[in-house]
């Protein structure tokens, strides 16, 4: 038996634009294909000679559909000079006619209508549920932005976010579309119209297909940018990084001081949590790096309290490669103003630097921090000790390099 080969293509509108659906249909069999398999976004058609062949989609009469229509149903409408073609998604029963004189299934269009009732119902559910979906992440998103006191650095850090709020609006708007294509055939057979089984498939083909492609690459996002995380992100004790990251290392800092690394290791999930260094990436964010070291105590100083305190230094590195130079600009302000977070008011002093767009320092009790920014890198530095931070300039230059 020779096997048949099946020609795919897409549909070109709504499954459940029902006249839209049959016109296209029946123009492919004037071309010689014929529909064999139907699915939501895909059908298979099989190559014959060309006829005047005919399409409707019949109603199924239940969800429990998988494979055709009983077989009393398809010898009533055989006799009436139709045959049965395919299952649609298990909404429609596909049939098709080349009688020039076969009845239509329908010849009532307040019955027809009744036909489309389970079919409205689901798609209105469908409709519903999708829209709460889609307001609920989005007013999640918006409040998360609103309500975080880094809403830039919230957008960089998590891209899957605004991702699904795109794809639950785009869902919402396709599931709105089916719903009112049928509640637009209903309404217009209940009121005594009959139905009408051709319209131009064709016109906004452009956007529906853009669309399609959209949802689909923000699907394919959804999934692979988590795997893709947790693939390539990284944790590790900072002696045990063999190559180049950019930061300044703590005894660099230190250097001329009394300094030694923090003598009793904490290890947690085989990391060092006194000297650590993790990386992360997102679709914004290529490349984020977060180093945190930290030495034994090396002086006694006193506050403006007169309370003895003892100085122990470290170094908080946090390094962002983003995708677009303007994110770094909006970044680098947020973290500007980010930089009162511990309740005191710094000595802000803008640096000039070569190897630097911008260079901030911001100067507390205790406390140096450095911000600095080129093209579409920003590094905030958080150093508690007695170096200075703007003497390895140079040094974190070479580094950005």
């Amino acid at each position: 038996m020779k096997k048949i080969k099946y020609r795919y293509q897409l549909p070109p509108c709504s499954i459940y634009d029902v006249p839209a659906m049959e016109a296209w249909l029946t123009d492919l069999a004037h071309k010689g294909l014929y529909v064999k398999k139907a699915g939501g976004r895909l059908f298979a058609f099989a190559y014959e000679e060309p006829s005047d062949t005919c399409y409707r989609l019949e109603p199924a009469a239940n969800d429990s559909v998988k494979k055709q229509p009983p077989c009393d149903m398809q010898d009533d409408y055989a006799n009436a000079g139709w045959e049965f073609a395919a299952v649609l998604q298990k909404s429609f029963f596909i049939w098709h006619s080349l009688r020039p004189d076969a009845d239509e299934l329908h010849s009532d269009p307040l019955i027809h209508s009744s036909a489309y009732e389970q079919i409205f119902r689901r798609l209105r559910t469908n409709a519903v549920s999708t829209t709460l979906l889609a307001l609920v992440t989005l007013a999640m998103y918006v409040c998360g932005m609103l309500l975080s006191p880094q809403p830039v650095t919230l957008f960089l850090a998590s891209p899957s976010m605004p991702l699904l709020v795109a794809f639950n609006l785009i869902s919402c708007i396709q599931a709105g579309k089916q719903f009112y294509n049928i509640y637009r055939l209903k309404r217009s057979l209940a009121g005594g119209f009959p139905a009408s089984h051709r319209k131009n498939y064709r016109r906004g083909l452009i956007l529906r297909r853009t669309a399609d492609i959209f949802t689909i690459l923000l699907a394919f996002a959804l999934v692979a940018m988590p795997a893709g995380m947790f693939a390539n992100n990284w944790k590790k004790s900072v002696p045990e990084i063999s190559q180049a990251i950019p930061y300044l290392p703590l005894n660099l800092l230190e250097q001329g001081q009394d300094f030694s690394w923090h003598h009793d290791s904490y290890i947690r999930n085989g990391v060092d949590a006194y000297n650590y260094a993790e990386f992360s990436w997102t679709l914004f964010v290529p490349a984020h790096y977060e180093v945190y070291q930290q030495g034994e105590p090396n002086s006694i100083w006193q506050n403006k309290d007169k309370d003895a305190i003892a100085t122990v230094p470290s170094a908080h590195t946090e390094y962002f490669r983003v995708a677009f130079p303007c994110l770094a600009t909006s970044l680098y302000q947020e973290q500007l103003r980010h930089a009162t977070r511990y309740g005191t008011s710094p000595v802000m002093t803008e640096v000039s630097h070569p190897g630097f767009d911008r260079v901030t320092t911001a100067v507390s009790e205790g406390l140096t921090q450095l911000f600095a920014r080129r093209g579409s890198q920003v590094i905030h530095i958080e150093y508690w000790g007695s170096g200075s931070l703007t003497d390895k300039l140079d040094l974190l230059a070479e580094v950005f390099e």
